[in-house]
């Protein structure tokens, strides 16, 4: 049996870094195999000399009836497969049926790989709901093999990791200390805006597949899973995006931000992502969140509420709708500075997001109403019962914000590196990931 001290997960869009990953451990001594879903990827990693399986060469003969999958991963602690894939399902637009096929077939396939290598750890070297990477988190666990997934970089040349796709927070064994004035220098750049982290983004060993070698095989393979993800992503990039932007832009759905309103802020998450389908379930449905707090703000007061930057970031234009009806709400563009919002408002709502960060260390009652890892960091008022949220922010014996601790809190939960600062820290990354116990 081959032993390898790591495996890497790798996604269905070959973006990962695999060989860098691959070549970047074996230098350390360690070994290191991956594991891709990806024939093209698959192709290119075994011409570069990595150590690499292709999942669909595990797959299972044949593939059950949808009710002896259902029974399959029922005993495996999945009572509800279709929220299981749920995540898949509303980024890729794909059929519940179709992604429960794979996902019976992915887990098999796991299974048989973890059986074939003794492997140390499983990485997920990125965060996400596909059911690839959960059905391999799932199979690991039970076979008792310690799961990591890279998290944030907050402050430079750090990075936090978590246990499981929950963001249960991985500990150092030795917490490192931060001195308050680094502390301090740290929030006080971040507040005067000056750059904090630098992502190098260049593709370190990355060999692109050309576009129609990449679908000529894919079909070959018969890896339909990959090809209507790739056709489904680009349909939300390309052409569902700009029917969103021309709605909005017609319907007059984004306003003005204004500083002197008296006004609470809370940013949305990507609609279709992991954040809410995985790890906070009960805010799928935004706008009725939002529906939910507007019901309880204080007279006087407005709730300020933003989209997410990123290109994924739009909401439903049914959800649209739904916020131009609420009085008391004010829907700001996607464009508008977060930072801006946070510093101009009363108090900050979020379910789980980075702005946590940046409202708590600039001073603003942060109310945390979802499952956000941090908030162990800090002393945040947390409720999931909609009707205190503005109470807490309001309330004048809520305890003061801490941020030289919190920052201090979120430096001794990490290890040393990044992902995206540079190959040499990339290195030191690494090395900390091998030295857990």
């Amino acid at each position: 049996m081959k032993e390898f001290d790591i495996a890497i997960v790798s996604s269905y869009h070959e973006e990962i870094l695999a060989a860098d990953w691959y070549f970047t451990i074996q230098a350390q001594g360690k070994r290191c195999l991956i594991i891709t879903p990806n024939p093209n990827e698959y192709n290119v990693l075994v011409k570069q000399g990595v150590d690499a399986v292709y999942l669909n060469d595990y797959f299972p003969a044949k593939t059950p009836s949808r009710a002896a999958i259902d029974g399959y991963f029922r005993k495996k602690g999945i009572d509800d497969m279709v929220k299981y894939v749920s995540t898949e399902r509303a980024y890729y637009g794909q059929s519940n049926n179709h992604i429960i096929r794979y996902a019976y077939r992915y887990a098999e396939a796991f299974a048989r790989v973890l059986e074939e290598y003794k492997i140390g750890i499983v990485l997920h070297a990125v965060q996400g709901g596909e059911v690839v990477r959960r059905c391999a988190s799932l199979i690991a666990d039970e076979k008792k093999i310690r799961v990591i997934y890279l998290g944030e970089t907050f402050i430079p040349h750090t990075i936090n990791l978590y246990a499981d796709e929950f963001r249960t927070m991985l500990e150092p064994q030795e917490k490192r200390v931060m001195a308050p004035g680094d502390a301090q220098k740290f929030i006080d750049d971040k507040i005067q805006r000056k750059p904090v982290i630098f992502y190098e983004t260049e593709k370190r060993r990355y060999v692109r597949t050309p576009l129609v070698k990449k679908f000529f095989t894919l079909i070959k393979e018969g890896n339909w899973n990959i090809i209507r993800a790739y056709f489904a992503s680009k349909w939300t990039l390309q052409v569902d995006r700009r029917i969103k932007d021309f709605y909005t832009r017609v319907a007059g759905t984004f306003h003005d931000f204004n500083k002197d309103d008296k006004y609470f802020y809370y940013p949305f998450n990507v609609d279709a992502e992991s954040e809410l389908y995985i790890r906070n379930y009960e805010y799928i449905d935004q706008a009725g969140a939002i529906e939910k707090l507007a019901a309880h703000l204080p007279a006087g007061y407005k709730l300020y509420v933003k989209t997410h930057p990123g290109l994924e970031g739009h909401l439903s234009i049914n959800s649209y709708r739904r916020l131009s009806r609420l009085r008391n709400v004010v829907v700001l563009h996607a464009k508008v500075n977060s930072f801006d919002v946070v510093k101009s408002s009363q108090g900050v709502i979020i379910v789980s997001s980075t702005v946590g960060v940046e409202s708590y260390i600039m001073g603003k009652p942060t109310c945390v109403i979802g499952h956000w890892p941090y908030v162990v960091y800090g002393n945040f008022p947390a409720t999931k019962n909609m009707s205190e949220v503005f109470d807490k922010l309001l309330s004048p014996t809520r305890p003061p914000n801490e941020p030289v601790k919190f920052i201090q809190n979120l430096y001794a939960g990490s290890i040393e590196g990044s992902l995206w600062m540079g190959h040499e820290d990339f290195k030191k990354m690494v090395a900390g990931i091998l030295a857990l116990k």
